[in-house]
């Protein structure tokens, strides 16, 4: 009797969250930058939420965040509301999802300007509506300022243009691990690829990551000063086991200024930091663009002896 009853206490929770699923669409054209919702399953009460915003002449996606559910009471299984946070690039939004009358749905935006534009922080209400449409299939989608209202992360657009590049070339074959003083380094050919420091054990790491995706080029995408990696004349796509990665999609990565600063973001995701120098940002995105890139990876996360990215 009592695995029935919690049995259906789960069934009831899992009914409620399902209320939310589905793709919505706001009928009014407003402030709060919104056209359309999209809620998905990401495993018992969790969702992934999608939101698409006013951009011209086509709609830009903001990307896919995981939303947190909660209930009307600390022992409730009745899901009330659903919230998700988005940066816009210049705003930080978050949006609060809850069930309305007649099978809608009720959407609050909090929007807190970080552009220092002197705009007030603004709060706002509206609806949603279940529609058919179920977003764009197979385009690009890449920042332009000049097309957007401001309230996306970007627009739907053709292909990037390629990034300028500069590789210089090396023999995987005669990497090596050498002590120099106390740095430990990865070698090849008299140019040094890593600097690991005083770890000899990330040196290592590094060189059976060079061998193990068969790097033979290390990169620079403009003059921003993130490295990349290619093997031959690609970027490889496959994981080596035990790799530290950020994952992102390249078709919602987009660059945005956020307190000055110039970042590659994916919803709420920051995946690489450009400082103040836009062009810089507008090469490492035509970089993922151009090599339809999915991840970058890291040998030691905190305080990196090699970053390179993989393709999707």
């Amino acid at each position: 009797a009592a695995a029935a009853a919690a049995f259906c206490l789960l069934a009831g929770a899992r009914a409620d969250v399902m209320d939310f699923y589905g793709n919505w669409e706001n009928p009014a054209r407003d402030a709060s930058g919104i056209t359309h919702v999209q809620v998905s399953p990401a495993g018992g009460d969790r969702v992934s939420v999608r939101v698409y915003g006013d951009c011209h002449p086509i709609e830009c996606n903001w990307g896919l965040v995981e939303g947190q559910s909660y209930s009307a009471t600390p022992h409730s299984h009745d899901v009330e509301s659903i919230v998700a946070s988005f940066e816009t690039g210049f705003a930080h939004k978050q949006i609060i999802l809850r069930k309305g009358p007649l099978g809608q749905l009720t959407f609050e935006v909090l929007t807190d300007f970080s552009d220092r534009s002197g705009k007030h922080d603004f709060d706002m209400t509206g609806r949603l509506k279940r529609t058919a449409w179920a977003g764009p299939v197979g385009q690009t989608w890449e920042r332009n300022p000049s097309q957007s209202t401001g309230w996306g992360g970007g627009v739907r657009s053709g292909a990037s243009p390629a990034p300028s590049e500069a590789c210089r070339s090396f023999d995987p074959k005669a990497a090596q691990v050498v002590q120099v003083g106390k740095s430990w380094k990865v070698v090849a050919e008299g140019e040094t690829l890593a600097d690991a420091g005083t770890d000899r054990r990330l040196a290592l790491r590094a060189l059976e990551t060079i061998r193990y995706y068969r790097f033979d080029q290390k990169c620079r995408a403009g003059t921003a000063p993130l490295a990349y990696w290619k093997s031959g004349s690609t970027i490889p796509a496959k994981g080596m086991g035990g790799a530290n990665c950020i994952f992102f999609d390249q078709t919602t990565v987009h660059d945005a200024l956020i307190g000055h600063r110039w970042k590659i973001v994916d919803g709420v995701q920051w995946v690489a930091d450009l400082g103040s120098d836009k062009e810089q940002a507008e090469q490492v995105l035509a970089l993922i663009r151009n090599y339809r890139l999915g991840a970058e990876c890291f040998v030691s996360r905190s305080n990196p002896v090699m970053v390179y990215w993989l393709s999707q």
